[in-house]
């Protein structure tokens, strides 16, 4: 394996850098509002999910016949600010998928990531409990909020505000929606898990540029838009198949270059275990003795130790240990990397503050890449 990074046990499509050329209509110094309505980001969303389902992409294979509900889950960030609305997407009343729209221009691409068969997490068992603990920890304290948030991407769970009436301190308790597990509010190390602000990380790209290309992907959606009211489709409703089909060809939903390397599914089995799922799927893609994910564990902690998961190097040593590949860190593969990578048949691991995946696939797309 030539690089190593870090990654998720579901499937995530997400964007990694938008390649094209368009005109802003809007400058940035013009627009005082930068926060995006629930109503023009499901627009966003039916946009983005009638281009792939179009298109014919890799995974949307079965959301031929799926539509979006346009009442999204609002999720913050822990700095308090609307960082995402996710739109859950439905065929014959089953859950298939999730999209996330980002809530602010300045973050961005308005498309996040999109998720295919995820699991429901437990928002109202995660606030509940957060409050429980806030009022334990601080019976003379005065809850202030409690929000769902993206406190660890792609991690979500609950947070409440609460603050001390005698000193005026506010304390932040977060609890995952998943596990029901409190977190601490500490920042993500190598050997200690934690929370990290996905929105801050976001703006290091800087304001302007990041305005830019929401603007480039605003342009998108109205030119999706225009053709879908060209052929009598309404993109600010639910979409239906019959819709779909008839956008199928048209000029703005261009043809898509994929390639997709079929790495077989498995999900952590634990809060901290991507690593070792990460471990596990390669290992089964190229037929490796594949072993359980608490011998992964095991094979770099003892009993006693108490850590947050598997940091780069262990995961290098393994593929070298296991594997015979030479391992190596890259924290940042350009689009053409990547390419290069997965059309040499070579998943690899892929790496975000706190967190493994498998980057086992690329798409292009109406100008954008995103990996799989």
């Amino acid at each position: 394996m030539n690089h190593n990074k870090i990654g998720v046990g579901i499937l995530v499509l997400t964007t990694l850098l938008v390649g094209m050329v368009l005109i802003p209509a809007v400058s940035a110094q013009e627009e005082k509002d930068y926060s995006v309505t629930a109503e023009e980001a499901f627009k966003h969303a039916n946009a983005d999910m009638i281009s792939f389902i179009a298109a014919d992409a890799p995974g949307f294979e079965n959301w031929t016949g799926a539509s979006i509900d346009s009442k999204p889950v609002e999720l913050y960030d822990i700095n308090g600010q609307k960082l995402f609305y996710q739109f859950s997407v439905y065929k014959e009343k089953k859950l298939i998928g999730t999209i996330d729209i980002y809530a602010n221009k300045t973050l961005g691409n308005s498309f996040n990531d999109i998720t295919f068969d995820p699991e429901p997490y437990k928002a109202a068992e995660a606030m509940k409990k957060s409050k429980e603990i806030a009022k334990k920890n601080y019976p003379t304290g005065e809850i202030e909020s409690t929000k769902m948030v993206v406190y660890r991407y792609p991690s979500i769970g609950a947070m409440t505000l609460v603050k001390d009436k005698t000193t005026g301190v506010e304390h932040r308790i977060f609890v995952d929606a998943y596990t029901l597990d409190e977190v601490q509010d500490k920042p993500v190390t190598e050997t200690e898990p934690g929370v990290w602000s996905m929105y801050e990380m976001k703006l290091k790209s800087g304001v302007e540029e990041n305005l830019k290309e929401w603007e480039k992907s605003d342009q998108l959606t109205k030119s999706i838009e225009q053709e879908a009211a060209n052929k009598g489709v309404n993109i600010n409703v639910t979409v239906t198949e019959d819709n779909i089909k008839k956008l199928r060809g048209d000029a703005a939903v261009m043809a898509s270059t994929s390639v997709t390397l079929g790495v077989p599914l498995r999900g952590q089995e634990t809060n901290i275990f991507c690593g070792e799922a990460s471990i596990q799927m390669i290992s089964l893609y190229y037929g490796y003795p594949t072993p359980s994910q608490t011998y992964i564990f095991d094979y770099f902690f003892g009993p006693d130790d108490d850590p947050a998961g598997l940091n780069p190097s262990e995961m290098i040593e393994w593929a070298e240990d296991k594997w015979g590949k030479t391992g190596s860190l890259d924290t940042s593969l350009t689009n053409a990397e990547v390419v290069t990578e997965i059309d040499n048949d070579r998943p690899y691991y892929s790496i975000i503050p706190g967190h493994y995946r498998v980057c086992q696939g690329y798409l292009i797309q109406n100008g954008y890449f995103y990996i799989y």
